[in-house]
């Protein structure tokens, strides 16, 4: 069942309950005044039946010798007098009924006491002790049924009034009330369900939209109108649904880059461990010269170490891949810039050597300190440095610079092609991919930097030309990427 239908039939349910509870205690209420009413009149004709009795009988008691001729005036009396709904007794004993009806006075006495809750209708408590009242049922009839001495006499009258009609009137009430109600009730059902379900339909809106949100259409959103709670559902809805498309979008990302990665190092780890096999299986099959084998070697430790140096970096990207700029910023210290370029030329010095390359630095007089952490600086500056001193020529010159805008390392190496400058800092991506290799790199240097910079709230920036060298710069204002 839909809950259009549940409120709906809830609403009808409750609606029903409460107004035929209230149409039965009307009901109840009304024929109980009406049966009041009605009581207490018959009851003032009967009393007023019994005194009219009582005083005639008084009138005419001088002349009535006996029993026998006290019954014969009764009689002649009540006949003459009295309407065919009432009855006359002598001694309890029934003496003339003109009513049709046959009434065992014995009985209704004995059982009297049944129907006193009719006491409570009168208007005055303090009606005659000795008047009985009951209320009868024969053929299909109910009879309002009193009873009461007259006077101080021998005789007694009973009195009855045919009250069907008004049990009929309360039934018959009661059923078209109850017809009507369920008329009522279809209409209103329609009608509610109708105003139910244009309420509803926002939310229906809203489960369609995040059963397309389920089938993979992040983009969807709720459409927002009004100030109520609706709204407020679907502006929840729709930030849900932002949220749930950009951490999709960044999982999407991820998974990207980790298999762009996994595949560019699977292609990096082939060539070394080709070369280690290949040399490997020589050594032990063939008796090789001492020069050749010194020669193998050679070549085994030299892609051992390039394997070892590329597991290093991306331990380190890793590491970094989980840091934040808050843990970060808890860790930055004021560093001296002379320092972290003391200890760049200390780590490259036997590079700078081999190659004859003269390292300058150059350090604004507003440029002497820096904030950030030690160990991740020096790293950033020895990766950019290194990746200087493999573009350069023997007897080239590589420039260390601080300024108040950031630090940067130049080169007149061979430069970086314009359209290549957009890739270089992601993971495994090299310009040149023979001279790289063969340089002992992989990729990673300028990766690494990237994420440091991006830690530190810096940004990289690295301007090239063809021919005339490459510049690396780390801005300290600004987080936007512009790396051309």
């Amino acid at each position: 069942m839909k809950l259009t239908t549940k409120i709906s039939a809830a609403a009808i349910g409750l609606l029903l309950l409460f107004s035929q509870t209230f149409s039965i205690w009307n009901l109840k209420e009304t024929q109980r005044m009406r049966l009041g009413s009605i009581l207490n009149s018959e009851l003032t004709r009967l009393n007023t039946s019994a005194q009219n009795f009582s005083e005639e009988f008084g009138q005419s008691r001088s002349y009535l010798k006996d029993e026998k001729g006290e019954r014969f005036w009764g009689r002649s009396c009540f006949q003459n007098h009295y309407s065919a709904n009432a009855v006359l007794y002598y001694d309890g004993e029934e003496l003339s009924n003109i009513s049709g009806l046959e009434f065992d006075l014995a009985y209704l006495k004995k059982h009297t006491d049944d129907f006193s809750e009719l006491r409570n209708y009168l208007d005055d408590g303090r009606w005659y002790g000795d008047f009985l009242m009951m209320i009868g049922e024969t053929a299909g009839r109910k009879l309002l049924i009193l009873h009461m001495p007259v006077g101080s006499t021998r005789f007694e009258l009973l009195h009855y009034r045919d009250i069907t009609e008004l049990y009929e009137e309360s039934r018959e009430l009661f059923l078209r009330g109850g017809g009507m109600a369920l008329v009522l009730a279809v209409i209103l059902l329609l009608a509610l369900s109708l105003v139910v379900r244009r309420i509803l339909r926002p939310f229906h809106h809203l489960s369609s939209a995040a059963a397309k949100i389920a089938d993979g259409d992040y983009s969807v959103r709720m459409e927002m109108r009004g100030h109520d709670e609706v709204a407020e559902v679907a502006k929840s809805f729709n930030e849900m649904a932002r949220q749930v498309e950009g951490h999709v979008q960044s999982l999407a990302e991820t998974n990207e880059k980790q298999r762009r990665l996994l595949g560019a190092l699977a292609h990096e780890l082939k060539t070394p461990m080709t070369g280690i096999q290949g040399y490997t299986e020589l050594l032990q099959r063939v008796e090789l010269p001492k020069e050749r084998q010194q020669e193998a070697l050679s070549y085994i430790e030299q892609e051992c170490k390039r394997l070892s140096r590329l597991s290093a970096k991306l331990l380190q990207l890793e590491e970094l891949a989980g840091e934040s700029e808050e843990e970060i910023r808890a860790e930055k210290k004021t560093l001296e810039v002379g320092k972290l370029f003391a200890e760049t030329e200390k780590l490259l010095h036997r590079r700078l050597a081999e190659k004859e390359i003269c390292l300058e630095t150059e350090i604004a007089e507003d440029a002497g300190t820096v904030e950030g952490d030690a160990d991740l600086l020096i790293s950033l500056l020895t990766n950019l440095a290194d990746n200087a001193v493999k573009a350069s020529a023997p007897g080239g010159v590589i420039r260390l610079a601080a300024t108040k805008e950031g630090l940067s390392v130049s080169d007149e190496g061979k430069g970086i092609p314009k359209e290549e400058l957009a890739k270089i800092t992601e993971p495994f991506y090299m310009v040149d991919k023979s001279r790289s290799r063969q340089a002992g790199g992989a990729g990673l240097g300028l990766a690494l930097c990237d994420q440091i910079a991006r830690l530190h709230g810096w940004n990289l920036r690295i301007e090239s030309e063809p021919g005339r060298g490459t510049r690396a710069e780390v801005c300290f204002s600004g987080r936007q990427a512009d790396k051309g």
